[in-house]
């Protein structure tokens, strides 16, 4: 019997060491951002579900927290895709039905394109909703909301039918078809649906400023929220982006979605994974990590930004939401994350050793994107500066060699006897960039 005892203590320690483990992980994150993220004002509220546990983190400004409202922008495609795919059970749709059984005739929008198309991004349309987003957002012109976007779809690209890529017009296309087949408004049928099957009180079909506990949408530094109005995301983001929910509801969405068949079969949901191209399924991005296929769905819009993957084999899940249009530190942090639910080990930044580097500081031509960046040196730290991206990272030092880019997860490593040239790599892509020389 004391053996017995003795055997159970060792195991209840074994497994409180385990916890421990993991907790500590999650405080080495916090840790790790929290200086990075307050020195820049930014916040990020995190949710982690590991093992059915669902675990919160509350990381630099604004006390950021899973029960804040948010703009969830493209994750609302996954919405879109539902509400087709649920078409589809009924026999309502087939998704090779070409969009000219359900639309008049749309200027530079053939009407052969198929659902299937639309919904993967390969139908090869103009982009009309990303173009002058600013100038509609701030513009609070009612003219603007009332006019037709599809009139403003230019000439399509013949050549990228059948190839990825990411347009959201295709779903705004996609709102208005499902609102020919079913006679109901889309944000009727999100709202009747998805969002009251689930529970998901706390969900909007669209953004307005009056939503309770509404996180401050903040662009360029400034508080937008005087700006925010529910016409823009119901005409505008529309079926491709006008979702406001929180990080709580969404894990209801996420779980329901792939664990449930609440909102559809679980013969469909494999379908709307394994359909498509390798970046896109039906409403849904794909990604890998050490191997492992994820999928999820991210999300831009003007004073919100919004990023998530779950791993259908552990069913363990990550979100984080930030109140700016751009996921501050979003690839150090998508890496901290999913090491910590494979149970790995959190890699901590190291200050750069500004005597080593401070020889690069300079701008460089990264000849394939024809985009010039800058290695600045401010008050003792080096930054990477894209002014058309519109990004300022702090640059970490990865070893004696190499600086490793927080933001977009792009490392710069110093070629041997070159002080005018760096190795740059970024997601499996490594080439050589050379400094711009500028004649005197």
């Amino acid at each position: 019997m004391k053996t017995l005892q003795q055997l159970a203590i060792l195991v209840f320690l074994g497994i409180q060491c385990i916890s421990y483990g993991q907790e500590n992980k999650l405080d080495i994150i916090k840790q790790k951002f929290d200086p990075l993220l307050t020195e820049q004002n930014k916040g990020v509220a995190v949710l982690i579900k590991k093992d059915k546990e669902i675990k919160t983190l509350s990381l630099g400004s604004f006390n950021l927290n899973e029960n804040n409202v948010f703009n969830i922008g493209s994750a609302t495609k996954t919405f879109t895709a539902i509400l087709f795919l649920q078409e589809m059970e009924k026999g309502n749709i087939h998704l090779t039905d070409s969009i000219g059984t359900y639309l008049t005739p749309i200027k530079n929008v053939p009407q052969c394109l198929t659902i299937e198309a639309l919904l993967t991004h390969e139908s090869g349309l103009d982009e009309i909703i990303g173009r002058n987003i600013e100038t509609i957002f701030y513009a609070k012109n009612d003219s603007l909301y009332n006019d037709n976007l599809l009139n403003q779809v230019e000439k399509n690209d013949p050549k990228m039918i059948d190839k990825y890529d990411y347009c959201n017009t295709n779903y705004f296309l996609l709102g208005r078809i499902i609102e020919k087949v079913t006679d109901q408004s889309y944000f009727d049928l999100v709202r009747e649906r998805i969002i009251t099957p689930l529970k998901m009180e706390n969900t909007y079909p669209y953004v307005h400023k009056n939503l309770p506990n509404l996180a401050t949408p903040f662009h360029q530094e400034k508080d937008v929220t005087d700006y925010l109005d529910y016409k823009y995301y119901a005409n505008i983001a529309y079926a491709a982006g006008s979702i406001a929910s929180t990080l709580s509801d969404m894990e209801i969405f996420y779980t329901s979605l792939f664990e449930t068949e609440i909102l559809l079969k679980k013969e469909t949901v494999k379908q709307m994974i394994e359909s498509g191209n390798d970046s896109y399924g039906l409403g849904l991005m794909k990604s890998s990590y050490d191997g492992k296929k994820l999928v999820g769905h991210g999300g831009n819009n003007i004073g919100y930004s919004f990023r998530n993957n779950y791993d259908p084999e552990t069913k363990n899940l990550y979100l984080m939401f930030n109140n700016t249009h751009r996921m501050p530190l979003n690839e150090s942090l998508k890496n901290d994350l999913l090491a910590y639910l494979d149970n790995k080990e959190i890699e901590k930044f190291n200050n750069v050793n500004i005597d080593n580097f401070k020889k690069f500081v300079g701008k460089y031509l990264l000849k394939e994107a024809n985009l010039i960046f800058e290695i600045a040196q401010e008050n003792g730290k080096l930054f990477l500066i894209a002014e058309a991206q519109g990004i300022k990272s702090k640059l970490t030092q990865k070893n004696s060699t190499t600086l490793y880019d927080t933001t977009v997860g792009a490392t710069l490593e110093v070629v041997d006897g070159n002080e005018n040239a760096l190795t740059f790599s970024q997601n499996g892509f490594t080439t050589i960039i050379n400094k711009v020389i500028t004649k005197s």
